[in-house]
């Protein structure tokens, strides 16, 4: 079954849509370089007991709302297993069978035929939001998860983590950490066939939306090969027609086009402000797009967003593999005082985001 994608415009701010998305990887971006280039983040490698990270959790979890300063992935791609630390200081266990049965705590079944025998389990940190009983039952079940771990030979989780206040998950069983610094990767593209973008709401006339959905995906396709640096792009390009035929989007101009690239653990926070900035510059530029990709194997990839802000605290559920996709991609223009926008979002079809 083939990725489903989703479009919609819109104008101005695009406030929550770094936090809605927590767990990013890859971040290019095209046509804008002044501030973008001085912004840097930073992530940890580290190998953790899991029931070390769930101590420490008072230090860095909101005990009254669902909120943490820290987001951790574990990152091992031969176990079936696995978990992350969201934003909202929920931790969820994505868990095979067996260790579903032997670990013990109540959890929910995949709505995936295929996968119906896993099992996704939430836990909420914040010190209220379960009994003593609860919690004591919790950490002492993580705990035998953890021995169990080091009996097999399988040793402590390879992490990847980042916080926002500088803190780390130093533990008494942590072995190695090593602090990963994510910075801006260059590369300009001249003599490039640039699309003039004008962009508009979906008609709500049958044939015409069919047109503005054939136009809208030339469009997010030449953002994608221009992300890719694709020479089929170059205003001298002439390939033979047996090998690749490829027309850009009309009418275009010839220009040069800069790519920036971030790739790592890349906290809301951090995507949030290259957002703002390419909304803040995009008059400078005849148009800017954002492209994100999720990491495939973490169970939570999308948190819905009220308007307000508000994390909601269930997620789509969601089955981790080395070929999950969860990417979206945003062209913002300046029109009229204005910035307007339209997203390109895509999933896999193991995401029960849209049904």
């Amino acid at each position: 079954m083939s990725s489903r994608v989703r479009t919609s415009v819109g104008e101005d701010y695009l406030e929550h849509l770094a936090a809605a998305h927590p767990f990013t990887q890859q971040e290019p971006n095209h046509q804008l370089q002044a501030i973008l280039c001085a912004l840097e983040t930073t992530y940890v490698k580290a190998t953790i007991q899991l029931s070390d990270l769930v101590a420490k959790a008072g230090s860095f979890v909101q005990p009254l709302e669902l909120k943490s300063t820290l987001i951790a992935l574990s990152v091992d791609p031969h176990s079936d297993d696995g978990w992350c630390l969201d934003p909202r200081g929920l931790l969820t266990l994505h868990l095979s069978p067996e260790s579903h049965q032997t670990l013990g705590l109540t959890g929910k079944k995949m709505p995936f035929k295929a996968h119906k025998e896993k099992h996704t389990v939430s836990i909420p940190l914040q010190p209220n939001a379960e009994s003593a009983t609860n919690r004591g039952k919790r950490d002492t079940a993580l705990a035998a998860w953890d021995r169990r771990r080091v009996e097999a030979g399988v040793g402590p989780w390879s992490v990847i983590y980042s916080a926002n206040d500088e803190g780390r998950v130093a533990g008494e069983n942590q072995h190695a950490e090593l602090v990963q610094r994510v910075k801006c990767e260059v590369r300009a593209s001249q003599s490039v066939r640039i699309p003039v973008v004008s962009l508009s709401t979906r008609p709500s006339d049958l044939e015409a939306a069919e047109d503005w959905d054939t136009d809208m995906g030339a469009l997010f396709e030449w953002a994608g090969l221009a992300g890719l640096g694709s020479q089929r792009l170059n205003s001298f390009d002439r390939p033979d027609a047996y090998v690749a035929v490829y027309e850009p989007p009309e009418p275009s101009v010839l220009g040069d086009v800069t790519h920036l690239r971030w790739r790592g653990l890349l906290c809301p926070d951090f995507v949030q402000s290259v957002i703002n900035a390419v909304v803040s510059g995009s008059g400078a530029s005849q148009f800017a797009s954002i492209t994100s990709h999720a990491f495939p194997m973490t169970p939570v990839s999308y948190i819905p967003i009220g308007k307000d802000g508000t994390p909601s605290a269930s997620s789509p559920a969601r089955v981790p593999s080395p070929d999950a996709e969860d990417s979206w991609c945003v062209i913002l223009v300046r029109e009229g005082g204005k910035t307007k926008w339209c997203k390109a979002e895509s999933i896999g079809p193991l995401d029960a985001r849209w049904g």
